[in-house]
């Protein structure tokens, strides 16, 4: 079993639901994912907290319903960069991170999950 995507979902200005593709992290009891400031998810966490994120490969899942907040107090770059290599292995992803990442302006999204649902077949 290799690493995931996650897929999160935020609430778009009209009510509809926005969904994307992520990285993430799970540390300290939430979930971690970073973006960049030009992102939808981006401005609609800002507006409204309320996210859910859903972790799968084939039938299990688990299933996150939660509030996210703009974790100013975080490094975004390093965040990203500790993705990059998570996702992407040390020397792809320290690459990637600083050729492409760090030219713009990152953000690190903390989830708290209030709800967790887990299947396992």
């Amino acid at each position: 079993m290799g690493v995931h995507f996650g897929k999160l979902a935020t609430v778009n200005r009209d009510g509809s639901p926005q969904l994307t593709p992520v990285w993430y992290l799970y540390e300290r009891g939430l979930f971690v994912i970073n973006t960049a400031t030009d992102r939808l998810k981006y401005r609609n966490i800002r507006r409204d907290p309320r996210v859910a994120l859903l972790i799968d490969e084939g039938y299990s899942y688990v299933a996150v319903k939660g509030n996210a907040r703009i974790a100013r107090e975080r490094d975004g770059n390093k965040d990203i960069e500790t993705l990059a290599i998570r996702y992407l292995g040390e020397e792809r992803g320290r690459k990637q991170a600083r050729e492409l990442y760090w030219k713009q302006k990152r953000v690190t999204i903390e989830i708290e999950p209030l709800r967790v649902l887990c299947s396992l077949p």
